[in-house]
């Protein structure tokens, strides 16, 4: 009897919610009479889409406007706008060519009017426009590319150069929006090759291929057996508890150098290269164990010169290679993978491999160098890191 009853009461909850899902999919109003069309449409066209404005129809159950157009790739799209509006954007065409939409007034019940069709002409699309804009130069063991993006448009951009077979093949692809963009693709002998772009949008659009022969300045890794341990009037003591000065250059991640706690900020630490160079790159590795935690560097500048330095650790007579304040806006900030979108993995890799900060090729050749930490990870008052490495073109013994 019990398990009649318990049958009965489980249908019963069943029937009630299948029949709750039925009355949600329902529309709140029903009716089988369409609303009329958009009148008077208007036009204005932008890159690689456009904004057609309209008069809407004089219906109480007015719900949106819908326009209806397919890409290039035939890819059927619509885009919708609220009956609050007066306007829709339609987007994605890869081309300046004539596109034909067709706009439809939608009501409540999901009754769609007689169709209005408009004509656009959308302008250059930002895949081009940007395309238009890139300059690939020599940099240190590769290529610099550098395009501006008046638009601000959400690109990728597809970084070619010539493999071992000769043919020109993606080795890596960059995401930026950013108006005035820079990459530069390393890894290469200081041998002539064929470098190259293709860019592309987020309905994959893809610009020209952007090709150029030219060949990477040459690069060799900075000889840390020469490098001097330098100690300014206002640097801290990188020897404090188990960490040491030297560890920050012996060739081990697993040692690290560390400074007294409420020594005071910013904190400085300053290194003699032993020689004096065009620089193009460095890697930092954070102190392992503590990773993106602790006193492992987050914020810190870069500066640079040639000359020997005042011993009272003025930045006077120094050169900003790499800072955040104004004017300068380039400092050096930590990455977290999983902060953007990353695997735990990815977080790992990058914890043994570090963070890598490029110089530009206007600055002039140094002999020392000055970090000048702002943040750690762990908003720490003492500040750490594994090992530092250095990259560029050795102009004096």
């Amino acid at each position: 009897m019990k398990n009649v009853i318990f049958l009965i009461v489980i249908t019963g909850i069943l029937t009630l919610i299948s029949g709750c899902e039925e009355d949600i999919k329902k529309p709140l109003f029903e009716d089988s009479k369409a609303p009329g069309p958009v009148s008077n449409p208007k036009v204005r066209n932008l890159p690689g889409a456009a904004i057609i404005s309209y008069t809407l129809p004089n219906d109480e159950d007015l719900l949106y406007v819908k326009a209806a157009y397919t890409l290039a790739n035939g890819q059927e799209v619509e885009a919708k706008s609220s009956s609050y509006l007066n306007s829709v954007i339609v987007e994605g065409f890869g081309d300046t060519n004539e596109k034909t939409i067709t706009l439809y007034a939608v009501d409540r019940s999901e009754n769609a009017s007689s169709p209005v069709t408009v004509k656009i002409n959308p302008e250059l699309p930002n895949v081009h426009a940007v395309k238009n804009t890139v300059d690939i130069i020599p940099d240190f063991g590769g290529a610099q590319y550098r395009w501006t993006n008046e638009n601000n448009s959400a690109l990728a951009f597809i970084i070619l150069a010539t493999d071992s077979t000769g043919a020109l093949s993606a080795v890596q692809t960059v995401y930026s929006g950013i108006t005035s963009g820079q990459f530069t693709v390393r890894g290469f002998e200081a041998e002539e090759k064929e470098f190259g772009i293709v860019v592309r949008d987020r309905w994959d659009n893809y610009s020209d291929t952007v090709k150029v022969t030219l060949k990477p300045l040459y690069e060799q890794e900075l000889d840390k057996n020469k490098f001097n341990k330098v100690i300014l009037d206002n640097d801290q003591s990188w020897d404090a508890w188990e960490g040491r000065y030297e560890y920050s250059y012996d060739g081990d991640i697993n040692n690290f150098n560390h400074t007294w706690a409420g020594t005071g900020w910013p904190q400085y630490w300053t290194v003699d290269l032993g020689v004096t160079a065009r620089l193009s790159r460095f890697i930092l590795v954070q102190r392992q164990g503590f990773p993106y935690a602790h006193g492992n560097f987050r914020l810190f500048d870069v500066w640079g010169i040639k000359e020997e330095p005042a011993q009272d650790g003025s930045l006077d007579d120094w050169y900003p290679l790499r800072v955040a304040a104004e004017p300068y806006n380039n400092g050096c900030v930590g990455i977290r993978p999983t902060l953007l979108g990353g695997t735990p993995n990815e977080d790992q890799e990058h914890l043994v491999n570090g963070d890598e900060f490029s110089f530009t090729l206007d600055d002039p050749e140094v002999r020392y160098i000055r970090l000048v930490v702002q943040e750690t990870w762990g908003l720490t008052g003492f500040s750490h890191f594994a090992e530092i490495t250095f990259f560029g073109q050795v102009v004096d013994q």
